[in-house]
């Protein structure tokens, strides 16, 4: 089987600092949904992560895989319009996160709305979520394919492609974005710690349900059990003192206990399925315990 290609150095790095991005919007939604439901919130948390997209993200990473995309659509023209329109993206926004930055300013100036800030710093999010999928999905294979060894050495040497000191996931932090890595790493653990939770209360939950569907089946079965002993009991004693009306009476009889029979059913299947509900409940209290903390 052949090997595939190694990942080109720069693609590699352009992916790797998605995946950053990626955590940053993450930890935007938790503040935004947080503000959103009126939980308390260190405001300056949003302003940091805007100060990381215009100073880093906007300065460095977009720079750099226009310039990528530049080389690229040299070389296929049907690259170019997709390059164009990837390279309008980054200029919108940066422009974008400007407005969004002065926003949260305001906002934390008190001279603008909870709802301003959630709505736009919702679109930002999404807006910059569907761009990098854009360019993981469909762009950076495309480019791969275009680009030879002899395409990225030369590209290496560009001065303009020297990776750029993160200042927030790099080796050393910035002092300005010390509360922001902080919060990323409690988000971090955080979501370790759900998945953790999430896996040990679906297997307790599942237990559970099981010995709950297990004792339901059972009381189902001794309750019919002892529904069709009866029946056969009082139909003998009813054919034995009545003999000549028995059938009725036992037609009868019977239509008195099948209802009591149907009645029990009801009861087992409706606290089953009261105690199934009472199990998702607790299950979801104890992962809402995490989103709090």
């Amino acid at each position: 089987m052949p090997n595939r290609p190694a990942t080109p150095p720069l693609i590699a790095t352009l992916r790797a600092e998605h995946v950053h991005l990626a955590r940053i919007s993450t930890l935007m939604t938790e503040q935004l949904d947080a503000i959103d439901r009126g939980a308390a919130v260190d405001s300056h948390i949003l302003y940091e992560i805007m100060s990381y997209m215009v100073d880093w993200a906007d300065r460095y990473h977009h720079p750099r895989e226009d310039l990528i995309y530049g080389r690229a659509a040299e070389l296929d023209a049907q690259l170019a319009d997709d390059v164009d329109s990837l390279q309008r993206q980054h200029d919108a926004m940066a422009s974008n996160a400007l407005a969004l930055q002065k926003l949260i300013g305001r906002w934390r100036a008190g001279k603008a709305a909870d709802e301003d800030v959630v709505r736009a710093g919702r679109d930002y999010v999404a807006n910059s979520d569907r761009h990098m999928q854009s360019e993981e999905q469909l762009v950076f294979p495309r480019i791969e394919a275009v680009l030879g060894p002899a395409d990225w050495q030369e590209l290496e040497l560009d001065d303009r492609l020297q990776a750029a000191r993160d200042p927030v996931f790099g080796p050393r932090i910035d002092r300005e974005f010390r509360n922001l890595a902080r919060k990323l790493r409690r988000s971090a653990r955080r979501t370790i710690e759900r998945g953790v939770m999430a896996e040990w209360a679906g297997l307790e939950s599942a237990l559970e349900s099981l010995e709950i569907l297990g004792n339901a089946n059972r009381m189902a079965l001794e309750t019919t059990g002892d529904t069709l002993r009866c029946a056969l009991q009082e139909s003998l004693q009813i054919v034995r003192d009545t003999p000549l009306t028995a059938a009725p009476r036992c037609a009868m009889n019977n239509a008195r206990l099948s209802g009591r029979w149907l009645g029990a059913l009801a009861t087992i299947a409706g606290d089953t399925v009261d105690d199934l509900a009472r199990i998702r409940r607790e299950m979801r209290r104890q992962l809402d315990t995490l989103d709090t903390v």
